[in-house]
């Protein structure tokens, strides 16, 4: 008897835990805002990009950087690809980077994605994690914007819009 009521609260626990879960997920998904951060340096970074150039944080300095944390199989990720992709035909030659991070994924999906989107602006993996753990990423997608500065100004959690991208990024050229 003590058994089952034994394991009767460890399968309590675990449906517990799962519907906390569930409950967090459903509410990062429907969830896109602007998150206050104290401004900071933003941490440097270099990708190898997938299309075989390379990328290096350090050496957008005089520049906008939105940097965007990303995967193929999230679907708010799917949303803001052509936001993104516009965003940098728009901005590309005012100053201002769009560069995507490519987290949690394989290599073939990543690819795959970016040919259907279109994407031409940079984009590489995180293989080892290390950016997402620097820039503290807790979901995707996450998008941050580095003035030229060099400094983190702005975050945005969920996918951003077009409208709201501009105004940030319209923000920090003031």
């Amino acid at each position: 008897m003590a058994r089952l009521v034994g394991l009767g609260l460890v399968v309590a626990f675990v449906f517990g835990l799962l519907g906390l879960l569930a409950f967090g997920l459903a509410r990062q998904g429907i969830s896109a805002t602007l998150v206050p951060v104290r401004p900071r340096p933003a941490p440097d970074f270099s990708l190898t990009l997938f299309d075989g150039g390379r990328f290096d944080l350090s050496s957008q300095r005089g520049k906008i950087v939105v940097v965007n944390f990303w995967a193929s199989w999230c679907v708010p990720c799917r949303t803001e690809a052509p936001v993104l992709e516009a965003i940098w035909q728009r901005y590309r030659d005012q100053g201002v980077i769009v560069v995507g991070v490519n987290i949690w994924d394989n290599e073939a999906s990543a690819r795959a994605y970016i040919r259907e989107f279109g994407l031409t602006f940079p984009n590489g993996p995180d293989p080892t994690g290390a950016v997402v753990v620097d820039y503290g990423v807790t979901g995707i997608p996450e998008t941050y914007l580095i003035s030229p500065d060099g400094t983190i100004r702005r975050k945005w959690n969920g996918p951003i819009t077009e409208a709201s991208l501009v105004t940030l990024i319209e923000e920090l050229r003031r």
